[in-house]
């Protein structure tokens, strides 16, 4: 049978556990300066992390254009040290298109060819609705080049303050293997991949802004 004797020690002993978790969980807590040191360094490392990116990239893909006007390459695959494949970067082709260069011209075409036509406004300068802008852009894109078929006589118009330009650059992709990040991962705190990490351990840059 339990006493009140039992049910205070049981209640006191509860207590004291508690206090005790408490107590190491307050001394386990990163402080405010611990807490401040860690996100200036984790600011430091993601802006070099940033930069690392964005120049690897960049020399990725002039050296993918290359292969692939020597040798027709559209892909490579990123293997660790030792052997593991753990993913695969592809060739992305650009793409061009109608790019309007000079709008103004191509209004007071527009206005002068379909006078019947509200096609445009006035303000200061003509300018071309946008809806009917983007119908014209779409034309001209589906043929390829800066040239409108009038629906009602079927004469085609070369459409000038138009060119076809690059509209998206070329550019490249990764795609990770199902394991490779976790590989990644571990060769990285094994040191398997510091030679490639020098631009995250580098001397301290020039103080920024």
């Amino acid at each position: 049978m339990t006493t009140a004797t039992d049910r205070d020690q049981a209640l006191a002993d509860a207590a004291a556990a508690t206090a005790a978790t408490t107590a190491a969980h307050e001394q386990a807590a990163p402080t405010l300066r611990e807490l401040a040191l860690e996100e200036a360094a984790l600011d430091l490392l993601a802006a070099r992390v940033a930069a690392a990116k964005k120049d690897v990239r960049s020399r990725m893909q002039t050296a993918l254009d290359g292969a692939a006007r020597r040798d027709g390459v559209e892909r490579v695959v990123a293997t660790l040290p030792n052997g593991e494949t753990v993913a695969t970067i592809s060739l992305r082709a650009g793409a061009t298109g109608p790019v309007v260069v000079d709008e103004e011209q191509l209004a007071r075409w527009l206005r002068q060819t379909y006078p019947a036509q509200e096609w445009t406004t006035t303000r200061l300068v003509r300018e071309v609705r946008p809806w009917k802008l983007a119908e014209l852009v779409a034309q001209m894109d589906a043929a390829g080049a800066t040239q409108i078929v009038d629906p009602d006589t079927g004469e085609v118009h070369d459409v000038p303050g138009v060119l076809i330009k690059p509209v998206r650059a070329r550019t490249h992709s990764l795609t990770w293997r199902k394991t490779g990040k976790a590989a990644v991962g571990e060769a990285w705190r094994s040191g398997a991949l510091t030679g490639y990490m020098a631009a995250l351990t580098a001397a301290p840059e020039e103080s920024t802004p």
